[in-house]
């Protein structure tokens, strides 16, 4: 079965490092602009406004973007410790019960999230900011970042039942 899922794998892993490459643009973005606006204040230049809102912007994309890549590295946050100290068993059991509970949160926040995103596009919504930008773009980062991070839970539970190193 694992050769099988190899192209399907490969090609979710080149959308999750597209995704963090998108990511870390979004950070070398938010240093660029909140340096130049320290700058240009240093020099007596007004303030910019939209500085603030679109480092935050930012900031949420970047984690939607980047936690799928981290997931599928294996590198996000878990209990190394106690995990890699566990008999084969219960460690195999753990890492079923992650996987599920991740693949299940992630599913029902992928679906709630497009609803919303839905209504907003539906409804024409906009930030009340300085940008104003419409509430579905910047909400849309959700559920792409957890259909993502669903397919890599899938992935891992895929693994974890038929014992296939990850």
């Amino acid at each position: 079965m694992s050769q099988a899922l190899d192209p399907l794998r490969r090609f979710f892993s080149r959308i999750n490092l597209i995704c963090a490459i998108l990511g870390a643009a979004l950070l070398f973005g938010i240093a660029a602009i909140v340096c130049f606006e320290v700058l240009g204040r240093a020099l007596g230049a007004p303030s910019r406004l939209w500085v603030i809102e679109a480092s935050e912007y930012a900031l949420l994309f970047m984690t939607f973007l980047g936690a799928p890549y981290l997931l599928e590295k294996n590198r996000h946050v878990v209990l190394d410790l106690v995990l890699n100290n566990l008999p084969r068993g219960p460690h195999l059991l753990a890492q079923i019960v992650n996987a599920a509970i991740g693949l299940l949160v992630c599913v029902i926040l992928t679906l709630v999230g497009i609803g919303v995103v839905l209504d907003q596009f539906d409804t024409g919504t906009r930030e009340v900011t300085v940008m104003r930008p419409y509430s579905w773009w910047i909400t849309a980062a959700m559920p792409l970042g957890m259909a993502l991070m669903s397919v890599q839970f899938l992935d891992a539970l895929l693994r974890a039942f038929s014992a296939e190193p990850r």
